[in-house]
């Protein structure tokens, strides 16, 4: 099948091409880096020309403020109807696992998507909002959207890939400043598990929503698990929530002196605080998904990642 892929050359797309493309599948890539904006169209167009099936990935990840819906969405706007327009067999729309919100003492799933109206961050509205498109357009469209929760895994160093660039500062500090004394509650999935499931969903009947993740485990199940497979003695540093939020505005003015990209800035640093837990049972059931343990996914990591 000819396949587009927007957002191919970032750390969850460039693992799709690849499953792509080992199952024999025909796939372009649509990214900045080779000209083409999902914010200008008509630099869009000329890929979509021969696609049967498009996977939408692109998206504006960052912790800095920036034009979240100009990318997020408008820039989705303009993939569906260029879809449309060319009589696209199957379009996968690639949302995220923040726009339910969090979980709270429960489990989400996709059966049931909250209602928002507030958010964390700019990134967190924008997603949301791409969603909210994406479901009106599923009357004109044979379309799946799937929610990926926290993935980690090998790939490109984007701010997308936070998980690993969070690890990677455990390993060299040998410190883990756990928010909420590491009680916070996370959904960990692995990147190729992700890959997989984007794949299969060209199979799946259209209008279907899949969460794809992997188990939930805390902060501090996080740190020790991933000492474990590391072979590296890193010390747990449990941070009351008010240590948090000040690490965080440390950390954001640091970044600022030194022109870097932060890991943690004051507006998503109540993301962290919270319980982000669901459950794949859907995807299992209609895909035949399946997902590495934490454990697993963490020696692959820590291997790539090397000492």
């Amino acid at each position: 099948m000819r396949c587009l892929v927007t957002g191919g050359t970032g750390f969850l797309g460039s693992v799709l091409v690849r499953r792509l493309r080992e199952r024999g599948h025909d796939v372009t890539v649509a990214s900045r880096s080779r000209g083409q904006d999902v914010t200008r169209i008509r630099t869009l167009e000329p890929s979509f020309r021969d696609a049967e099936a498009v996977f939408h990935l692109a998206a504006l990840v960052q912790s800095r403020p920036g034009p979240f819906l100009k990318v997020n969405v408008d820039g989705l706007r303009n993939v569906l109807e260029l879809a449309r327009r060319h009589r696209v067999a199957r379009m996968v729309h690639v949302s995220s696992f923040t726009i339910f919100g969090p979980s709270g003492g429960g489990i989400h799933t996709e059966e049931r998507i909250p209602e928002r109206t507030e958010f964390f961050h700019g990134y967190d509205q924008s997603k949301y909002e791409a969603f909210r498109l994406a479901s009106r357009w599923k009357q004109r469209l044979p379309m799946n959207t799937v929610f990926p929760t926290v993935v980690y895994g090998p790939g490109p160093m984007t701010e997308g890939n936070l998980l690993v660039r969070l690890l990677r500062r455990w390993k060299k500090l040998r410190v883990a400043a756990l928010p909420g004394r590491g009680a916070p509650c996370w959904n960990f999935v692995y990147v190729d598990d992700v890959a997989e499931a984007l794949v299969r969903c060209l199979d799946a009947d259209p209008g279907e929503n899949f969460v794809l993740g992997g188990e939930n485990r805390t902060l501090r199940d996080l740190h020790a698990a991933f000492r474990r497979v590391s072979e590296v003695p890193i010390i747990p540093l449990g941070l009351p929530d008010g240590w948090f939020r000040a690490g965080a505005r440390l950390e954001d003015w640091s970044a600022r002196l030194r022109g870097i990209s932060p890991l943690l800035v004051p507006s998503t640093a109540e993301f962290f605080l919270q319980n982000w837990r669901f459950s794949s049972g859907k995807a299992r059931t209609h895909l035949g998904y399946s997902a590495r343990s934490l454990e697993e996914g963490l020696s692959s990591t820590n291997r790539w990642m090397g000492s």
